[in-house]
């Protein structure tokens, strides 16, 4: 995983909806040998987004990039990895608004949630 360059865009939530910090992320990241940039490069192989359904994910699909969500990321290429908790809100990368994300329906533990809702 040492050749990994990573960016994410949108805030983190891993597969139950809880947020991530992103500099929690980058941590966990980094102790996983993997090197994670602030915007797409020439040498970006991974981009990891809150939503795929975007014209910035379409745009790195078109480059030949991976586009994964934080769920997917997360499960592929840091299990086992330690994620901290907790830390300071940068309102700008880890503040999430339940009401734009898209929920995956593809397992029944999201359409669970949505029936609570």
């Amino acid at each position: 995983m040492s050749n990994m360059r990573i960016v994410f865009t949108g805030p983190a939530v891993d597969g139950y909806g809880r947020s991530i910090l992103r500099a929690n992320l980058i941590k966990a990241c980094e102790q996983a040998g993997m090197e994670v940039h602030c915007g797409v490069r020439a040498d970006t192989t991974v981009l990891v987004a809150s939503r795929i359904d975007t014209a910035k994910a379409a745009r790195a699909t078109e480059r030949g990039l991976t586009v994964m969500t934080y769920p997917q990321f997360i499960g592929t290429y840091l299990r086992g990895t330690e994620i901290a908790e907790g830390g300071e809100v940068n309102p700008y990368t880890s503040k999430v608004d339940l009401d734009l994300l898209v929920p995956d329906f593809t397992e029944v533990r999201h359409r669970e949630l949505i029936d609570q809702r």
